[in-house]
């Protein structure tokens, strides 16, 4: 059972409210919730990492399911998992992410995300090298974006962990793609 209480929609403010009544409603979004003054904007920049971005989405899921790995996050693994199948991520490829550097099912580019998401995970900063591999592959943009998506999952995984937040009973069953919001408006 998580340590804090997941936020009950009718103590939520109205915009709070409206994001958690929609169908699929996952457990870390309840309990981050809690903090209403920044779950919308966490929502929106959750959202926006997995629909508006540059970057391969098979290098974005291969990014989080490789720092769920590092930070030991069972519940950031299991509900990764489809969206990770959905955009093209292998069984091979899942099954290798804990060995990743001894395993021949990763292509250069994936190699050189795994290597730097490891390094920024592990020193905070990744070294010259692991940048450098990466300018040769990605626009800066996509780098930036690689950096955020690193940094978010691994405050989710902390969020999770920390607060022993429950799988949601039909994790890795349900693709959390679905549940993602398409556009939404600015406020």
């Amino acid at each position: 059972m998580a340590l804090l209480p997941y936020l009950d929609p009718s103590d939520a403010t109205p915009e709070v409210r409206k994001l958690l009544e929609r169908p699929i409603v996952l457990n870390v979004q309840r309990i981050t919730a809690n903090a209403q003054s920044i779950f919308v904007a966490r929502s929106r920049l959750s959202n926006a990492l997995m629909t508006q971005i540059k970057l391969d989405p098979r290098l974005r899921e291969l990014a989080i399911l490789r720092t769920a790995k590092i930070c030991g996050s069972n519940y950031e693994w299991t509900q990764h998992l489809p969206p990770a199948q959905t955009v093209g991520v292998t069984d091979a490829q899942i099954a290798a992410i804990a060995d990743w550097k001894a395993a021949t099912c990763f292509d250069a580019l994936e190699r050189a995300v795994l290597q730097f998401v490891d390094e920024v995970n592990t020193n905070v900063k990744a070294s010259r090298a692991a940048l450098d591999a990466l300018k040769r592959k990605l626009s800066p943009a996509e780098i930036v974006e690689l950096l955020v998506i690193i940094g978010h999952w691994r405050q989710t995984a902390t969020i999770l962990e920390t607060l022993e937040v429950d799988l949601d009973e039909f994790a890795g069953k349900v693709n959390i793609l679905d549940s993602v919001v398409r556009a939404e408006p600015a406020s």
